[in-house]
């Protein structure tokens, strides 16, 4: 059974794209179930870039001292030919599993700081495989999309995480209107980290009313970091997501598997 696949028409050149290079994390690429946000709980193949321009330094703790939920996406750097990444998405099954309908979740780190290599790459999988699988893109909503994304690959999709005060970086460098603009009217998902109430005044003024989100593309997920932390404090934000009329995003994978936070 063949579902979500879409195929493009591209400009063919001479161009190798087989030797080109990402920049991966440590877990580089995984087959799982989305956790978070609009696709919880459906299949997807992870590709975690390296590299981020935020550090969200404040959501440190003892047990998380750097503060990122995904700290290794930007603290390892793994270089990977197109070749190898198409090769091990066969050879792995995972090629199978997008076939039929799995996600292609590209995140990090700061996925878009790579975002001319990513365009390649689609480019590649689609002369190889002659098709795409669904593609959803993880970003801070601080670096703007390239235009090529819509023109291209119609379908694609972008799940924003805009990082609040309580993130710790300077507001000039996480809070970049043209960018959250751009999402808004693509229609992109909001999920925003909240710690309590104190939270969603910010999320209503800064980002809901100033940009029109309807409330039906943001997502309200707990700050936490293991599954003992989930159960404490999930309650409260689905609270805040009956109250305001929002949706309500779990973190699946602490549910279910515990994972706590990599430092």
């Amino acid at each position: 059974m063949i579902l979500n696949t879409m195929k493009i028409e591209i400009n063919m050149t001479d161009e190798d794209y087989s030797t080109k290079e990402l920049i991966l994390s440590d877990d580089k690429i995984f087959y799982t179930i989305e956790g978070e946000g609009e696709f919880v709980g459906q299949p997807s193949v992870f590709m975690r870039l390296s590299m981020c321009n935020l550090t969200c330094i404040g959501f440190a703790s003892p047990d998380s001292p750097h503060g990122c939920d995904s700290y290794v996406s930007w603290s390892v750097k793994n270089k990977m030919q197109f070749k190898d990444i198409l090769s091990f998405l066969e050879t792995s099954g995972y090629k199978d599993h997008l076939l039929n309908g799995a996600i292609l979740k590209i995140t990090g780190g700061e996925p878009l700081i790579q975002q001319k290599k990513l365009l390649e790459l689609i480019d590649y999988i689609n002369i190889e495989w002659g098709w795409l699988p669904r593609i959803d893109f993880e970003t801070n909503a601080t670096l703007m999309p390239d235009p090529r994304w819509i023109q291209k690959y119609i379908g694609a999709t972008f799940t924003t995480s805009p990082k609040l005060t309580s993130n710790g970086d300077p507001r000039n460098k996480r809070y970049i209107p043209e960018v959250l603009e751009w999402h808004s009217t693509y229609g992109s998902g909001f999920k925003f980290v909240v710690k309590d109430e104190s939270d969603m005044d910010e999320i209503i003024n800064d980002y809901v009313d100033k940009f029109d989100i309807p409330a039906s593309r943001v997502w309200l997920m707990p700050c936490c970091g293991s599954r003992e932390e989930h159960s404490r404090v999930c309650s409260t934000v689905a609270e805040l997501a009956k109250k305001y009329y929002f949706n309500f995003s779990p973190r699946l994978q602490l549910v279910i598997w515990d994972k706590a936070l990599k430092v």
